[in-house]
C-alpha cells in the first residue's frame, strides 16, 4: 500500500505541475488581453484546453483509485496546495473570461460600425448618381 500512496502523491505533484502551467498561461493571457491582443490570447486559450484535459485525466486516475484510508501529512499538505492552485486558476480564468467577453463585444461593435459605414457608402453612391459601370462621377 505504500507504493499506492506514493503514486497518489506523484499524481498530486503532476496535478500541481499542470495547474502551474495553466496559471502561467492564464497570467500571460490576461496580460495580452490588457494590451488588446485577443488573437494571441485565444491561441493560449486553446493550449489551456489541452492542459485542462490532462488535469481531468489525473483527476480520473485519482478517483479510480478510490482510496479510503487515512492520508499522510505529506498527502494532506500537497492536497492543500492543489486546492490553493485551483482557486488561483479559477480566479484568473474568471478575469480572463471577462476580458475575452469584452474583446468579443468590442469586435462585434467594430464589425457593425464597419458594416453600417459600408452600407451608407453604398447608399450614398447609388443615390448621388455616381456609377463606376457608366464611367462618370
Amino acid at each position: 500500500m505504500i507504493s499506492a500512496k506514493h503514486s497518489t502523491f506523484q499524481l498530486l505533484q503532476k496535478k500541481i505541475q499542470y495547474l502551474d502551467s495553466l496559471i502561467s498561461n492564464l497570467k500571460r493571457e490576461e496580460e495580452l488581453l490588457s494590451y488588446r491582443d485577443a488573437d494571441s490570447a485565444v491561441k493560449i486559450e486553446f493550449k489551456n484546453e489541452i492542459i485542462v484535459r490532462k488535469l481531468e485525466a489525473v483527476d480520473r486516475e485519482i478517483w479510480e483509485r478510490g482510496e479510503k484510508e487515512v492520508h499522510s501529512a505529506e498527502e494532506i499538505s500537497i492536497s492543500e496546495s492543489v486546492f490553493s492552485k485551483l482557486d488561483e486558476a479559477r480566479n484568473l480564468q474568471k478575469k480572463v473570461q471577462e476580458l475575452l467577453v469584452f474583446e468579443m463585444n468590442e469586435s462585434k461593435k467594430e464589425y457593425w460600425e464597419f458594416s453600417i459605414k459600408r452600407r451608407l457608402k453604398s447608399h450614398l453612391i447609388q443615390s448621388s448618381g455616381l456609377s463606376w459601370t457608366k464611367n462618370y462621377c
